[in-house]
């Protein structure tokens, strides 16, 4: 497969749990937002690693490493401040 693919893939499996958890959330419960970026990024990781495991070859892995660290940074900050969120109107 070839990697335009590849990333093809990858963003639109992200777009479709984003749209997904998008739509459930505001119709279910407003609770699951805060999380949509912290689900998305980890599902992210999950497919770049996935790809980086199976069809990367060279120096692609270099780049798949650098951008699971992104996603891991984006990931641990959107859970910080959706839990911060969470917890701050708790005490309201």
């Amino acid at each position: 497969m070839s990697m335009t693919f590849l990333i093809l893939f990858c963003i639109v499996i992200i777009f479709l749990l984003w749209f997904f958890f998008y739509r459930f959330g505001f119709h279910q419960s407003n609770k699951l937002i805060k999380y949509i970026l912290s689900i998305i990024s980890g599902s992210g990781i999950v497919l770049v690693y996935l790809k980086m495991s199976f069809f990367s070859q060279g120096y692609q892995q270099i780049f798949d490493m650098i951008i699971i660290i992104l996603l891991t940074a984006v990931f641990g900050i959107s859970l910080l401040f959706a839990i911060s969120i969470d917890l701050l109107l708790r005490k309201k």
